[in-house]
């Protein structure tokens, strides 16, 4: 029986279009990268398409990718941070918490629309250095119904001038204290793979975007909305085929 377990449990912080700051993050093994990591949106492993539903929005959204991801190395999203479309180049900055200090978010579609993993002033990672960031997955009232269409992938892409960085992916499966201190969190290494080698489906290789009843043995679809948009309510991650 499959298993699963939701990503950032309990305490003051969530995984999705709400207030978080350690959900996800990355780490960039033993090698400097020489600009500002990408964190982009695929429709599959060969990550030279963006055909998919989920990628090309609908006829009630404006055609905006329904993948959207926030960095949070800096500070916290603040509460709901989605912005309302795609911005090319690495995505428009926020002041979510009205304090003057601001973080990228974007909404995800292949190498036109991507998020930096670096806010304005930042450097590129150095060598183990650890950048986190935020998602959200979003359905509108005229989505098509299934999965089919609505498995991205998600991919980071790297720029390095000596060896190459390896990239490693982390979700946090317990609290978000909204604090640089993480002093409740509980990170476990997602499975990742190579450009254009495919992966089956499984054990800490997706992010199931649920409703809100998901269960460790059963995940809850997500309810698309009478008209407008909505953003998964839950995320869970599978551990057990």
């Amino acid at each position: 029986m499959a298993t699963y377990e939701q990503v950032v449990s309990g305490g003051a912080g969530g995984a999705g279009n709400v207030d978080g700051r350690n959900v996800y993050k990355a780490r960039f093994g033993s090698a400097d990268c020489s600009d500002m990591p990408q964190l982009q949106a695929w429709d599959d492993e060969d990550m030279n398409s963006v055909a998919i539903e989920s990628l090309q929005g609908t006829d009630n959204n404006g055609g905006e990718s329904q993948v959207v991801a926030a960095h949070t190395t800096n500070i916290k999203t603040g509460g709901p941070w989605a912005p309302a479309s795609g911005s090319a180049g690495g995505g428009v900055m926020q002041d979510p918490n009205g304090v003057g200090t601001s973080h990228r978010a974007n909404r995800l579609r292949g190498g036109e629309s991507y998020l930096e993993l670096g806010d304005s002033g930042d450097s590129p990672p150095v060598a183990d250095e650890e950048r986190y960031f935020q998602l959200g997955f979003a359905v509108q009232d005229d989505n098509n119904t299934g999965t089919a269409g609505h498995l991205p992938i998600l991919a980071i892409k790297t720029f390095y001038s000596g060896a190459v960085p390896d990239v490693s992916f982390w979700y946090n499966r317990g609290e978000d204290d909204l604090a640089a201190t993480e002093v409740n969190a509980d990170w476990q290494e997602m499975t990742s793979e190579d450009k254009g080698v495919p992966m089956p489906i499984g054990v800490k290789n997706t992010i199931h975007a649920t409703g809100p009843s998901t269960t460790v043995t059963a995940l809850d679809p997500v309810t698309k909305p009478g008209s407008g948009e909505k953003f998964a309510e839950e995320q869970w991650i599978q551990t057990a085929l």
